[in-house]
C-alpha cells in the first residue's frame, strides 16, 4: 500500500539518491553535468530547513511502500518576478523508474496542489528540461510553456510551464480515477 507523507530530515538521503538516479533521464542525456550527492544533500536539507527564515513555505512529500521511497515532490512559493505571488513552484518531482506508470507522480503532485491551494496559490510554475520525457506529462495536465531559459554549461534549454492549479488538479483527478479502474480489473 503506497502512502504519501511529508518528508523529514531522515528521509532526505533517500530523496537525494532518487534525484541522482533520475538526473540523466531528466537531462535526456543532453548534458555531461554530474550531480554530487553531498552537495545536493547539503543544498536540499538547508533549503528545507530555511523555509521560515526566508518567509517561504517549502513542502516536501514522499511516496512510500513500507519504508521504501518510491517518489518525491518538492514545492515552494514562486520566487519569480514574472509570476504573481499567488503561485507555487514545483521544485522537484522524481519517481523511481521501476514504479512509474502507477500514478505516483500524480498523487504526489496532487498533494502539493491541494496544500498550496489552501495557502492561497492559484498557479503552478514548473521548470523542466526541454528534452525531458516528463514535458509531455505536464502538457497532458494542461500546463503551457510560457518561456524557455538555458542552464548548465552546455546551455541546455529549460521550459517554464505554468498552469491553473484547479485545472491541473481536475485533470489529475480524472487520471487517478482511471488508475483506480485499471487496478480493479
Amino acid at each position: 500500500m503506497i502512502k504519501i507523507r511529508k518528508l523529514c530530515f531522515n528521509d532526505m538521503k533517500q530523496a537525494i539518491e532518487l534525484k541522482l538516479l533520475c538526473w540523466p533521464e531528466e537531462l535526456n542525456h543532453c548534458s555531461e553535468s554530474q550531480l554530487n550527492f553531498e552537495e545536493e544533500f547539503t543544498f536540499w536539507t538547508k533549503w528545507m530547513e530555511a523555509s521560515e527564515e526566508n518567509n517561504d513555505v517549502r513542502l516536501l512529500y514522499g511516496a512510500f511502500d513500507d519504508n521504501s521511497m518510491l517518489g518525491v515532490a518538492f514545492g515552494s512559493f514562486v520566487e519569480s518576478k514574472s509570476m504573481p505571488e499567488s503561485g507555487f513552484e514545483l521544485n522537484g518531482l522524481w519517481v523511481s523508474p521501476g514504479y512509474r506508470g502507477q500514478g505516483i507522480s500524480l498523487r504526489l503532485l496532487s498533494t502539493l496542489l491541494r496544500e498550496f491551494y489552501k495557502l492561497g496559490s492559484r498557479q503552478i510554475v514548473i521548470y523542466n528540461f526541454h528534452y525531458a520525457p516528463s514535458n509531455s506529462f505536464y502538457r497532458k495536465l494542461g500546463c503551457q510553456v510560457i518561456d524557455t531559459e538555458y542552464q548548465l554549461k552546455e546551455q541546455v534549454p529549460v521550459d517554464i510551464f505554468t498552469g491553473n492549479i484547479m485545472e491541473v488538479q481536475n485533470k489529475i483527478n480524472v487520471s487517478l480515477i482511471n488508475y483506480e479502474k485499471m487496478e480493479e480489473k
